[in-house]
């Protein structure tokens, strides 16, 4: 099996510093440009299944992505949404920082030690745990021969990638987030992940 995870196109939030989670914010003109060209470099790639994240901008991307295969039907994947910011969604990353320095610094630096229940966040370790439960799904569904498009969401992106790769939510540290309509494509065999291409971003060149 092989899977190819898109994050999505650019977001208004994105170009303004604003923290998501499971708001929403539409794609950019510039976001919906981005997946037309990657939209372009996936044409000769015959898909067998498509899903989505159940938020907005990730199945405005995906609609993009498939506006070509009149034949394409979307699945959702509640587990691969995007984190819960809580009380801090909708508010730019300064403040956030000014009203939190200790859980945004962690976020970031120190993902075993983030603790975001003073604003009712989700933690780490549960978007951690959802995506492996996702990705269980997903193997227990397919056959070797298919082949998937998923579109998702950065740290949602971050905890797949640490399930598949057998690491934990200690490498968040590293922020090895996805860029906006990045590629990342996994292999599925014999009962094993394995990681070809990280985060490309080649289509935007």
């Amino acid at each position: 099996m092989k899977l190819y995870f898109v994050r999505h196109g650019e977001t208004l939030w994105n170009t303004m510093g604003i923290f998501q989670g499971i708001k929403n914010s539409p794609l950019t003109e510039f976001g919906k440009e981005q997946t037309r060209k990657l939209k372009e470099s996936l044409k000769d790639i015959k898909f067998t299944h498509f899903y989505s994240s159940p938020l907005g901008r990730a199945l405005e991307t995906i609609n993009i992505l498939t506006e070509d295969r009149p034949q394409a039907k979307i699945g959702i994947i509640p587990e691969f949404r995007e984190i819960n910011m809580g009380e801090v969604e909708g508010i730019p990353r300064k403040d956030f920082e000014a009203m939190y320095p200790v859980e945004f610094h962690n976020l970031w630096n120190n993902g075993k030690a983030y603790d975001p229940s003073n604003f009712d966040g989700e933690t780490l370790e549960s978007v951690y745990k959802r995506a492996g439960e996702g990705l269980k799904k997903i193997t227990e569904n397919h056959s070797e021969n298919d082949v998937l498009l998923i579109v998702s969401h950065g740290v949602t992106l971050e905890s797949i990638f640490a399930n598949i790769t057998g690491t934990s939510i200690e490498t968040f540290a590293e922020r090895n987030v996805p860029k906006n309509t990045s590629v990342t494509v996994a292999e599925y065999k014999n009962g094993k992940f394995e990681i070809i291409l990280f985060s490309d971003t080649s289509h935007l060149s």
